[in-house]
């Protein structure tokens, strides 16, 4: 009986490695951008960070001031920018007197799952505004989601962005 019991069980973990756990659907989607925005107002660069799969990289074209540059990151330089990032907004909140205010929004323009439903590519656009007028952040991206273990990723992001100031 025990032998059955663990048969059983190995299956049932088998399956859930190679198969249950690695699926996804539209729901796993839209849940990891809910996420990453819920991660993005709470000003947590860690949750950020862990919702990129370890061999994530990126490549973007950021037009900052009329200058364009393009950048590739890898997890490792992504998570150290998003800590840059908001240890400066923290530094600038305290010298204005109080925490920046973040306004984020979302649009997911398609959704297109693989035929094995292991990978979704995801058209989405994206806006961050820092302290209302005083940094507005503006992306859209063909992002590469996987789910590993029952947790949804980022692999790949490609996209434009641009950093304004002002109405």
């Amino acid at each position: 009986m025990k032998k059955v019991i663990l048969l059983v069980l190995i299956v049932a973990g088998g399956w859930w490695y190679f198969i249950g756990g690695r699926k996804l659907s539209d729901e796993h989607v839209n849940g990891f951008y809910r996420d990453l925005e819920i991660a993005t107002l709470q000003r947590q660069p860690e949750a950020i960070c862990a919702l990129l799969a370890p061999d994530f990289h990126s490549t973007g074209s950021v037009s900052t001031a009329g200058n364009t540059q393009t950048v590739n990151q890898n997890k490792q330089q992504a998570c150290d920018a998003y800590r840059d990032l908001y240890a400066t907004w923290e530094k600038l909140g305290e010298k204005m007197g109080g925490m920046l205010q973040l306004d984020s929004q979302y649009t997911i323009h398609s959704i297109s799952l693989s035929p094995d439903g292991k990978t979704a590519t995801v058209d989405v656009s994206s806006s961050l505004d820092v302290a209302g007028t005083l940094m507005h952040i503006r992306s859209r991206s063909t992002d590469t989601l996987v789910r590993r273990n029952g947790k949804v990723l980022l692999l790949h992001s490609s996209g434009l962005g641009s950093v304004g100031t002002g109405s």
